[in-house]
């Protein structure tokens, strides 16, 4: 190999180091909770039927002087014996974007829960 080459090489590979520190530092940091847990808080939920289906809404505030460009709202949901025994726990997500400082968001989860499902809040992740 060409000193040339070996040198390009060796310049890619730090670059590509280079930012996934930045990356781990900057980004993970902030999705798994790190400004978002001091900022946003949930502001109250309960469940709501729409067209047969049973949705969890409910809202969310931002208490700081920045934005979140995605929120991510996470429950845990209990779900209710059937016919094909005890089923394991699943979960729900709700949506948000663009959620700017001191506002109250409202939400909905994506997807509808059983009707006789319980639910726990889980947390919020937002960058």
């Amino acid at each position: 190999m060409k000193p040339s080459s070996m040198l390009a090489l060796i310049a890619i590979l730090g670059a590509g180091y280079a930012a996934r520190v930045w990356f781990q530092n900057n980004i993970v940091s902030v999705v798994s909770g790190g400004r978002s847990s001091d900022c946003l808080e949930m502001a109250g939920s309960t469940t709501t039927e729409e067209e047969g289906a049973t949705f969890i809404v409910g809202s969310i505030k931002n208490n700081c002087d920045h934005g979140f460009a995605q929120v991510t709202i996470l429950f845990n949901v209990d779900r209710a014996p059937g016919a094909f025994g005890d089923l394991p726990e699943g979960v729900a997500y709700a949506y948000s974007r663009d959620v700017k400082a001191g506002e109250i968001r409202d939400f909905k989860t994506a997807v509808p829960i059983s009707k006789n499902s319980t639910y726990r809040f889980q947390g919020i992740n937002a960058y």
